[in-house]
This record gives structure tokens, C-alpha cells and sequence, in this order.
């Protein structure tokens, strides 16, 4: 039987038995496929489920089947532990929300799709929150995070999500549904099956107390393996906890009822900066005998890059220290924590070369957020090699912090490693992602060699493979040698007895392939050839390269208010739309995973319209991902072979609809309000017939304002020389605004001139009309590059226009008057404001006494757009 007879059948059987979405389409199962790992596994399909139920029905039917079952949360993990070759539940879609509280704030209870950050928003009231708090908890759910055994910057403080769950309603690989607790006996568990395998736990675990105690690293930082050690006492058994760390492995959660922690009452932070990374390491066992909350470590690499990306961090980061350390003590009162502060500070007065005590809040939010920000900025720079994450989870006892770095030193310089250091320091674990391309087949050998190097090194310290990032598919095959035989054995059994038919996320935590490691690469794909081909100009490889940046991180499937990534995504709240999936898809198409049929499908259309190019993604992707510019490569490639629908055709063209408005302004204007119009307008070209159309001024902005111009006087001594491009709305429906850009401009000593031009094709560009968009664009340059070469600055007061100039220019028109343009073109605003830190702007004499909003438009914020507030808020208080 064929894939797609598979898939097709197993769509009809499972629409049989739930009422929830199916999925089994190509593109689905391709953005479903990957996570922030380095791995890519085909699932067969995905499921959202809405209740308990369908996630149990699915199970039985799985069993009955023979077919892999994983929950999935926001995929945030980077050992792989979500990816299957079977069914994958999107516990995201649905299954989010947070149910309630119960005593008091102190338990909340939470659908396993809830994402963290939206828990403790919930939670901040009471004045609680949950402890752990990985960097990944803007998008990372409660179940993700529990099965991950997640914990974060402050586990010197609150340790592992394991230790905070209170009970857990989980569908067991019979199908059963079941309520997991702690510190039972068996013979009290009413659920006979769950009773049945309490039993059997208990047993193996306490004859087999001494064999896990002694295999049990030294470093208290451990989440390798099941959670097996500590969970019997005194005839009682903690399920739950068990369950922190199983990877989905053990049962599907459902719902979780998680213990809550109270929010600190005074905290503060001290930033310490030291001259070389021995002192740092010396440094962090005093520190940690002063009780610290956390103990996190940034170099000066990451530092550089987060000042170099975020210049609003500038004034909180060094730039001169080669190691930084944020510990933070927290207190019942202000003066215990200036006295925690006081006694690091002299703990490590002789070893650090500076350190500065944070008492105001805001500032101690910022400098979590720049440790946050920075780091996932290591993988912005674009090329074949990336930032490998597969020796990062290593934790060791802290006071041998400063032996696992020598042996790191050694091993980078054996294997010509340049390595970025942070982390943990206070438990001991250091992120370090090496540059490897794994597209070659040396580098992923060279991957391996070094792992087994640093896990050796990290055992010779007592030390653990796995501190906080799972084990999945990175680090399955180490497992034994880190827990020996005897040990690994147990964890066998534990596996066997709650999933005898091996169907929950088989592979992870118990895999027996030594080389699990090295397959399912992502990166190696191979790319058909043809299809790296585009009718858009880009230069070597940046296609590629642009594709392969997306690290899978999530960060696109954030909710936050202050991240604008995909407004497509907001809207719909499925992965499908987020930038993540469409760099997934795109790579999977390129790389020959979906057929020519696929491709050139309804279902592959409707694909690419979810990307509106408002390019929030090149801006606010941590690896710097441009999605726009890749999915407009696809949709040029899509338009080539299947055409433009009429609406799509007669947008692209709109210039020539905003002409006839403009000619037959006032007219226009009256016939455009009438229904019939309007029904006629959805029924030709497909405009929606309840949208009001703007209304249109008479003659173009073009003609009026060089009249205007000629009617003024020229300006004496001027200060600049500056090409008005106006663009469509202006030019043909907004004259007052064109009007008051010339006066500005002239108020100010600028000689203004307006050239012959067209409007920028962006729509053309948006809908993949490459025809039209290099035809107005060869216009464009052939206009405006005399104009430039005699001195003008080509000004814009659409910022979409500019940066259509600037950025997707080169894309359809190339040369060195093409470049010329793209060098020389300035945002409005971001000119004045220029001007205005040049003590060149006349200030207005007249004030306002008003209150403004204003919203930031997406290609404004691309463009730097934070000018346009600075200058208002200048301008404000002048």
C-alpha cells in the first residue's frame, strides 16, 4: 500500500471516531516535521484534538494500528523529542486553555497546550507564579514543559517542573484515561490499570534503590533518562513527578494541575564582569555560598552581538568584559537582599574586575530580558555552517565548573572550535553550540567525535549529558553510557510497563541504535537543483541560506504584544501560518520532498497567501529569518506556471485603477459609494463589496505638485536636495499629504524637486507578478538614477515605498544605477529626524495641545521605524 493510500485511509478512519481536525495533506506533515532541533522526521498525520476523548480514541486506534503517537506543544525543544514518523497531536490548537485555580493561587490547572508566560500573566494577581522558567516560556507550554522536565535561570532557586506538578490527567497506550498523582500507595489508586502499574513501579524501583542511587550523577542538575531516582518512599510512589522528563514517552497529558510558587517580595540583581573566563569560573562557588536565586553567564561574544542587534540594551551591557555574570538574590525585605548583594559582591571582590548592585526594577526586567534576546542571536549570521545545539545540555557539579571549562578549552582547540559561552553557571552548565555544517558528512562525523569527547568529560566530573533540554534524539544513544547497563535497564523496564506496545514517542529516552545521533538531518536534504532556480535576482546561495536560517525556534508562535512576527499566524493560531512552517514547507519543496502536483495544488496557494509581506519576520525572527523574501520566490515560481486569479491581476495593475479614479474625480468618488458598484467591483475583480474604497483627488500629484513648485520661489541656500518620490496614494487620493511634505521640505532650506516616476509595484511584487513589478521598476531606476547622480536624495513619505527601493529593488533590477538608488532612498521621517539630531530642523513655533495614537506600520518598523516616535517625542518637548 502507497504513502498516499496510507494516509488517505487513516484520515477517513480516524474522521470516523473523533470530531476534531485531521490532517494528512503534504503540507501539514512537512511543517509539522521539524523543531528547534537539527532534525526533520515526516509525520503521517497531525491531529488537533479538543478533549480528553479524542486524544484516547486516537491511542486505541494507534495500538490497534501499530502507529506512533507524540504530543506536541510549541516545538521548542532541540534534542528532537517531538518529531515522529507517526501521529502528531498539535496540543496548541485547542487544547490551551487555562482552566483555574484552586487554593487560593496556590495550584493552577491547565490544559497541556497553555504557554507558560500566559499561565503566570494569569497567576500575577494572586501573587503567584510557576518557578521554572525557561528562556523559551513566551511560546512553550505547560505540557512541553512538564514533559521536558523544563527549568531555566532560576533553578538554584525553584529546580525542575517535575518537582512543581501536583497531579496530572493523562491518557495511558490502552487508551485509558487516568488521574496521576503523588505519594500514593498503589492499592489506593482506584484506576485498576493505573493501579496495575503503580504496582509494578514500586517494585522494580525499590528492590533496584541502590543500583539508581549509584548511578545517579553528582551534579544535582540532571534530567538524562527517567526520573526514576527518589520517587519510592515509605511504600508510596509519586507518578507524577515520574512522569517530569518522560518526553511523552510514559502517557499523553491532558490536563495538569501544577503547585505555584509566590511571587518575590524584594529582589535585585548584581552584574559582574570579569577579565577572563578561569576568574568567572573561580568566582561562581563563592557566589553560590552567598544563596543566590540565579547565576547566569553571558561572553563577551554574545554581549557583542546583542549590542551590535539591540542597541536599546547598549547602556546595560559592557562592552569591554570578557564574561558577565546576572546573579540575583531575593528577599522577604529590601535590606536582606542588600545584604545578600553586599556579601557577593565581596565574595568575589578579588576576582571580578567589576560589579555593579541593580536595585530598580525596570532595569533588573531589562537585563532579563537582553540575557533572553541575546542568545538566540548566535544563529543570525547566514551561511552554510550554524550554531549545532548537541553538547549545550552539559551540567557538572558548579565547583568543578572551572575543570569542565579547561577540558573544553582543550577539546575546541583539538577540533578548531570557536565556541560562545552561556549558561547556568551556578548549576554548573554551559550552552556551547559549535559552527558545523551538516550538510557535510565530515562535519556530522566531526559532530559525534565531539560529543563523545565532551560527554566523556563531563562523566570523568560526575557530571550529567543532560541538564535541562532533553534527551530525544541527540542524546538517546548516550544514555546507557552515562547510567550503565544495570541502570539503563531499569529505565527499560519502566518504559515497557507503561507502553508494552511501544507506540508513545518510541525512540526517545530508550533507543538502542548508536547512531540515532547522525540520522534524520535535517541539512541532509539535498536540494533539486531547478528549483534553488528563481526568476528573482538573488546572489549565491541566498536563497538557500535564507531557508536554511530558521532554526526552529518558535519565537514566531509568541503571543506577545511586543512581537509582531507574522500578523497571519495572530489571526489564525495555527502552525501552518507561522513563519516557521513556511521556511519548513518552502525547504521541503526545494529539497524535493513535495511533488510538482503538490506544489501547483489549491492547497499550495492557499499556502502562500498566508504571507502578506509585511517583513515583521526579517525584523523580530531571532535568527533573522526573511520569510517575505523567500515566499515571494515561491509565489513568483507558483504565478510563472498557474497564472494570477483576477483579483490578484487586477491589484498588481492598481495603478491603472487608481488613474481612473483620479480622472474621473469627483464622479468616481459618488459612483464607488453605491451598492450596485460595489457588487459589481466583487463580482469582476473580486473586491469584497462591504470594504469602502478611498476617495480620489482630480489629476495626479505629480502634475499638481510640479505646478505647485513652479509657483513658489526657489529656495535660497539650500541645506539639502531632495526627489520627492510619492507613490499611489498620495499621488492619486491624498494631495493634502503631498502638499505638506513639499512645505515641510521647504520650510526647512530643502530644494524639493519631483521627477517623472511610477508607483512603487508593490503589489505586483506581493502577488508575484514578476512581469509588471521589473517592467514599473526598470522605469523607476531609468527616472530616478539621473536624478540622484546630480545630488538628489530620493525621498519617501509611504514607507512601504521606500522600502521597496531599498530592499526588493535588487530583486528585479540590477546594476549599478539600481544600486545607486537603493543607496540613496530615505524614509520621511527618518530624514527629519536626521536633520533634527543635526540641529538642522526648524522647530514649530506653534504647539498642540492634544493627544495622539499612532500605529507603527509594519514597513515602517522594518525601516527602523522607531524614528517616527523619537522625533514626535522630541518635537514634544522642545
Amino acid at each position: 500500500m502507497n504513502q498516499t493510500i496510507q494516509t488517505a485511509k487513516l484520515a477517513r478512519d480516524l474522521k470516523n471516531i473523533i470530531n476534531c481536525d485531521v490532517w494528512t495533506d503534504i503540507l501539514h506533515r512537512a511543517a509539522f516535521s521539524t523543531d528547534a532541533s537539527i532534525y526533520r522526521i515526516l509525520p503521517v498525520c497531525i491531529v488537533s484534538p479538543q478533549t480528553a476523548e479524542d486524544i484516547a480514541a486516537v491511542v486505541k486506534y494507534a495500538v490497534e494500528n501499530n502507529i506512533p503517537v507524540v504530543a506536541r506543544g510549541a516545538a521548542s525543544g532541540l534534542a528532537g523529542e517531538s518529531l515522529s514518523s507517526g501521529i502528531v497531536f498539535d496540543m496548541t490548537r485547542y487544547m490551551n486553555k487555562i482552566i483555574g485555580i484552586e487554593d487560593e493561587g496556590k495550584i493552577v490547572v491547565c490544559q497541556p497546550g497553555a504557554v507558560l508566560n500566559n499561565v503566570n500573566d494569569y497567576l500575577a494577581p494572586f501573587g503567584r507564579k510557576i518557578g521554572p522558567d525557561p528562556s523559551s516560556s513566551n511560546r512553550a507550554t505547560i505540557g512541553g514543559s512538564l514533559a521536558n522536565n523544563a527549568t531555566g535561570a532560576h533553578s538554584l532557586q525553584y529546580g525542575y517542573m517535575g518537582e512543581h506538578v501536583h497531579s496530572i490527567e493523562a491518557v495511558l497506550s490502552d487508551g485509558s484515561i487516568v488521574e496521576i498523582e503523588n505519594g500514593l500507595m498503589p492499592e489506593d489508586i482506584k484506576d485498576e490499570k493505573l493501579r496495575h502499574i503503580a504496582a509494578q513501579l514500586q517494585k522494580l524501583l525499590t528492590e533496584n534503590n541502590e543500583t539508581i542511587a549509584e548511578a545517579m550523577p553528582e551534579t544535582k542538575r540532571n534530567r538524562c533518562g527517567y526520573s526514576i531516582f527518589g520517587i519510592c518512599n515509605d511504600g508510596k510512589i509519586d507518578l507524577a513527578r515520574l512522569l517530569g522528563g518522560s518526553e511523552g514517552t510514559l502517557a499523553v497529558f491532558t490536563q495538569i494541575k501544577m503547585r505555584t510558587v509566590p511571587l518575590p517580595k524584594s529582589k535585585a540583581i548584581v552584574q559582574i564582569e570579569f577579565a577572563t573566563l578561569e576568574k568567572m569560573a573561580e568566582a561562581v562557588p563563592f557566589i553560590i555560598d552567598t544563596d543566590p536565586a540565579t547565576c547566569e553567564l553571558m561572553d563577551k561574544s554574545v554581549i557583542a552581538m546583542a549590542r551590535d542587534a539591540l542597541p536599546h540594551f547598549r547602556d546595560i551591557l559592557p562592552a569591554d568584559a570578557e564574561m558577565v555574570l546576572l546573579v540575583e538574590h531575593i528577599g522577604e525585605t529590601e535590606a536582606e537582599v542588600h545584604k545578600k548583594i553586599d556579601a557577593t559582591i565581596n565574595a568575589v571582590s578579588s576576582l571580578a574586575a567589576n560589579a555593579d548592585a541593580v536595585f530598580d526594577e525596570p532595569t533588573q526586567q531589562r537585563l532579563w530580558k537582553s540575557r533572553k534576546d541575546a542568545v538566540p542571536l548566535l544563529s543570525r549570521k547566514k551561511g552554510p555552517k550554524h550554531t549545532i545545539a548537541f553538547m549545550e545540555d552539559v551540567s557538572v557539579d558548579y565547583r568543578k565548573l572551572a575543570d569542565y571549562i579547561r577540558g573544553l578549552i582543550k577539546i575546541a582547540a583539538e577540533f578548531n572550535l570557536t565556541m560562545s559561552y552561556y549558561g547556568h553557571a551556578g548549576d554548573g552548565e554551559l550552552h556551547i553550540r559549535p559552527w558545523l555544517d551538516l550538510s557535510d558528512p565530515a562535519e556530522v562525523e566531526k559532530m559525534r567525535q565531539i560529543a563523545e569527547r565532551v560527554f566523556a568529560l563531563a562523566w570523568s566530573l560526575g557530571g550529567s549529558i543532560s541538564g535541562e533540554h532533553a534527551d530525544g534524539l541527540v542524546r538517546a544513544a548516550f544514555i546507557k553510557a552515562q547510567y550503565g547497563e544495570a541502570c539503563y535497564n531499569i529505565m527499560r523496564k519502566v518504559k515497557n510497563i507503561f507502553d508494552p506496545h511501544s507506540v508513545l514517542n518510541p525512540g526517545k529516552i530508550i533507543n538502542e541504535d548508536v547512531d540515532i545521533m547522525i540520522k534524520n538531518l535535517k541539512a541532509a536534504d539535498t536540494y533539486v537543483p531547478e528549483r534553488l532556480e528563481s526568476q528573482l535576482h538573488f546572489l549565491d546561495n541566498e536563497l538557500r541560506y535564507e531557508i536554511e536560517q530558521c532554526s526552529g525556534c518558535g519565537v514566531c508562535l509568541s503571543n506577545e504584544a511586543s512581537l509582531r512576527m507574522c500578523p497571519m499566524y495572530r489571526a489564525l493560531g495555527e502552525e501552518l501560518a507561522s513563519s516557521r512552517a513556511k521556511a519548513n514547507i518552502l525547504h521541503y519543496w526545494m529539497t524535493g520532498g513535495i511533488t510538482e502536483a503538490d506544489y501547483e495544488s489549491a492547497e499550495f496557494r492557499k499556502f502562500l497567501d498566508l504571507c502578506l509581506n509585511c517583513k515583521a519576520c526579517s525584523l523580530q525572527c531571532p535568527s533573522g529569518v526573511d520569510i517575505s523574501k523567500i515566499m515571494s520566490a515561491a509565489r513568483a515560481e507558483y504565478i510563472r506556471r498557474k497564472g494570477l486569479r483576477k483579483t490578484e491581476f487586477a491589484l498588481s495593475k492598481n495603478k491603472y485603477l487608481s488613474m481612473a479614479g483620479n480622472a474621473f474625480a469627483p464622479i468616481s468618488n459618488f459612483f464607488l459609494t453605491l451598492s450596485p458598484v460595489k457588487w459589481m467591483l466583487e463580482k469582476t475583480i473580486g473586491l469584497d463589496s462591504r470594504r469602502d474604497m478611498p476617495a480620489f483627488n482630480w489629476k495626479s500629484f505629480v502634475r499638481t505638485g510640479r505646478r505647485y513648485l513652479a509657483s513658489q520661489q526657489p529656495v535660497k541656500n539650500p541645506i539639502d536636495r531632495v526627489a520627492y518620490f510619492i507613490d499611489t496614494y498620495a499621488n492619486y487620493n491624498d494631495h493634502e499629504l503631498g502638499f505638506a511634505v513639499l512645505d515641510i521640505l521647504r520650510h526647512n532650506n530643502i530644494e524639493c524637486i519631483i521627477p517623472k516616476q511610477k508607483p512603487a509595484p508593490l503589489p505586483a511584487i506581493v502577488y508575484g507578478d514578476v512581469k509588471t513589478a521589473r517592467r514599473d521598476l526598470e522605469y523607476i531606476v531609468k527616472q530616478l538614477a539621473p536624478v540622484v547622480k546630480k545630488g538628489y536624495k530620493i525621498i519617501c513619505s509611504e514607507p512601504s515605498a521606500a522600502l521597496c527601493l531599498k530592499q526588493e529593488l535588487r530583486h528585479f533590477v540590477t546594476g549599478p544605477d539600481a544600486e545607486l538608488i537603493s543607496c540613496n532612498v530615505y524614509e520621511l521621517t527618518a530624514y527629519l529626524f536626521d536633520l533634527l539630531k543635526q540641529d538642522k530642523l526648524k522647530i514649530p513655533q506653534k504647539r498642540i495641545a492634544a493627544e495622539f495614537s499612532y500605529h507603527k506600520p509594519c514597513h515602517l518598523m522594518v525601516l527602523d521605524g522607531d524614528d517616527f516616535i523619537e522625533l514626535s517625542k522630541k518635537l514634544c518637548d522642545l
